[in-house]
């Protein structure tokens, strides 16, 4: 490529993908232009059936053992065994409490949850939490597990939930860039998946005077919720509205 005739705009998204290549390559975590790894498989063999955005850059982050381990957790809670995720009814936007993309990308790289450092979680099974859906401070956006496939990442609705990050330290450095790319995924996701009928910030999700709390399963007595304040209303209200503007697009919470 000749640099010299290339925007710089350009040359730094491009050094940018390079390093968050690299780094995940490293880590072990399949990515567009990683040697082929053999990871992402279904159990038993043969490739998922994946349903893919085609605006995210790919991270693969879910192995066999990882979707054996999401199997233990669904049938637990859910009384669902299988990692698969049919029909979704709700999108829950989460923010990261990390402060960059690499650092999100190595939290949430090993199968197995790390039971040190999320002792408030440690009881609900082996498998770590993950999302779906990753963006960055500048709104790009990764993919990390196909809408198929459940994710851990909001006690009593995983099994019917696709997830959204987006990397900041607090909801004070969530910024515009990713109230847009939010609102754009839900609306391509509300457009793929026909059942999507809520929509929610993490810090609503425990709230029973809402409608989505009608699709609250959760089959372990003694797994307790944990109070969230992630991503707050400031940006969930910029994100409904959002949505609105960009798809005419209303959903519940």
């Amino acid at each position: 490529m000749n640099y010299e005739s290339t925007p710089p705009m350009q040359i730094a998204q491009q050094v940018k993908l390079f390093l968050v290549a690299a780094a995940l390559c490293a880590l072990g975590a399949s990515f567009q232009g990683c040697a082929a790894s053999g990871r992402g498989a279904r159990p038993g063999g043969g490739a998922a059936t994946a349903v893919r955005d085609p605006y995210a850059r790919q991270v693969t982050l879910f192995d066999a053992e990882r979707l054996l381990l999401t199997s233990d957790y669904s049938s637990r809670h859910y009384g669902r065994p299988g990692s698969g995720l049919t029909d979704p009814q709700l999108i829950v936007v989460h923010s990261t409490a990390t402060a960059t993309l690499q650092e999100t990308l190595r939290s949430f790289r090993s199968a197995r949850l790390d039971r040190l450092g999320r002792q408030e979680i440690a009881s609900g099974g082996d498998v770590n939490v993950s999302a779906h859906y990753l963006i960055d401070s500048d709104g790009d956006l990764y993919q990390l597990a196909a809408e198929d496939i459940i994710c851990r990442h909001a006690i009593g609705y995983n099994y019917t939930a696709i997830a959204i990050e987006n990397v900041a330290a607090d909801a004070d450095r969530l910024t515009e860039q990713q109230a847009r790319a939010t609102a754009a995924l839900v609306c391509r996701i509300a457009g793929r998946h026909p059942t999507i009928r809520y929509l929610i910030g993490h810090h609503e999700y425990r709230d029973s005077t809402l409608p989505h709390h009608r699709l609250l399963v959760e089959r372990d007595a003694s797994y307790r919720f944990t109070g969230k304040s992630d991503p707050g209303p400031r940006f969930m209200a910029q994100v409904r509205q959002l949505v609105h503007e960009d798809c005419d697009l209303t959903l519940a919470n």
